[in-house]
């Protein structure tokens, strides 16, 4: 039986972004709403029209790392509810690179790769590797053993997730360009609330959006864009107009003078290209398709540049905070002073603070191995 526009939740369909943002947020507070903002764009993300570059194309798949304190639901929020809602969900922890590399080809195509426990990659460079073919430009694996060798393509989406401490090795091994980074803290306030909020929603029916509308809205954009649908035609590229493409390449300029000169951010003005394209393929019922070179194209609207510029800023300044530290706390040759002075320093920025934590702790533990 087709699905049609008609059995989408009418809220979903006319306001997909904020609807999946606020159930998102009533299923885990605080937590919600400081990540899918970019959650709720990574499922159509798999299945947009990749963006034309010249006589090539740049990956349309948004990658998204969240880290947070133990307690702070980055498995609720992978393993559930993001992998409720996201297509072809492939959950992994404690695996081989081969097991690993067997379950991918056995997915076959679109595949969202949610991994809870973003430590367990980390400690074997043979996963990164295979990580790396998934967040890459190329989108494709490679990789040999005894028994076979393996290189197919594979169109993916990867989100994992970890403990702050993650921040070390994730810098250090260079994948910090090619995901959305985000970090997962709470002021004692909003713990506290936190807290009273699943107090009130103990034992108390559900007045939260269904997931099962959330999947069904999805659904009905996966069969247009793998061409089951007879209501509406599959999209196929975009129509931007210049003051969106100027302006993305402005903010990013503006961003872009927080780091040093010896960082190349071509990869992060991608993203606020990506973002853009993404939250109008989410809005697809909302938006204008034009006929272009054959081609059914949806129009990016005002709304989704705005949205673009919003997330590029998250993205950027999250990247900043992480260079920043990392660089503060290695060229300090008083560590203990250095923390001292953070924990004492009420006006600095929570997250920026817990980062530095992250690294300082990892310098002093060091120091104290040698």
């Amino acid at each position: 039986m087709e699905l049609l526009l008609e059995n989408i939740d009418k809220d979903i369909a006319r306001n997909p972004y904020s609807s999946i943002i606020q159930w998102s947020e009533q299923r885990l507070k605080f937590v919600g709403k400081k990540t899918f903002p970019v959650l709720a764009l990574m499922p159509i993300s798999l299945i947009a029209p990749d963006m034309p570059y010249q006589d090539k194309f740049i990956r349309s798949n948004i990658h998204t790392l969240i880290l947070g304190a133990s307690g702070s639901s980055k498995t609720t929020l992978v393993s559930e509810t993001f992998g409720e809602i996201t297509y072809n969900p492939l959950s992994f922890n404690d695996i081989s690179k081969a097991e690993l590399v067997e379950e991918i080809y056995k997915f076959g195509d679109d595949i969202s790769a949610l991994c809870p426990d973003i430590d367990m990659i980390f400690r074997n460079p043979a996963l990164m590797k295979i990580l790396e073919g998934i967040t890459g430009e190329e989108k494709s694996i490679s990789s040999r053993n005894m028994s076979r060798d393996r290189t197919f393509d594979v169109n993916a989406v990867f989100l994992g997730a970890g403990l702050p401490s993650s921040i070390t090795k994730y810098a250090s091994y260079g994948m910090l360009r090619r995901v959305t980074p985000i970090v997962v803290v709470h002021t004692a306030d909003e713990k506290d609330e936190i807290n009273s909020y699943v107090k009130d929603s103990m034992f108390s029916p559900s007045k939260n959006l269904s997931v099962e509308s959330i999947k069904k809205f999805y659904m009905k954009i996966w069969n247009i864009q793998k061409g089951k649908d007879n209501e509406f035609e599959k999209i196929e590229g975009y129509i931007v107009d210049n003051e969106f493409k100027d302006g993305i390449y402005q903010k990013h300029r503006d961003l872009s003078l927080m780091f040093s000169d010896d960082k190349y951010l071509i990869t992060e003005l991608h993203s606020g290209f990506r973002y853009m394209c993404c939250h109008a393929m989410l809005n697809m019922f909302n938006r204008k398709t034009e006929n272009d070179e054959g081609k059914n194209k949806i129009v990016i609207k005002r709304e989704d540049y705005i949205e673009a510029l919003n997330l590029l800023d998250l993205e950027m300044r999250m990247k900043y905070r992480i260079f920043k530290s990392h660089k503060i706390v290695h060229t300090s040759s008083d560590v203990l002073g250095l923390y001292n002075s953070i924990l004492k320093d009420n006006d600095m920025d929570l997250t920026f603070k817990s980062i530095a934590k992250v690294f300082i702790e990892e310098k002093i533990g060091k120091k104290m191995k040698e």
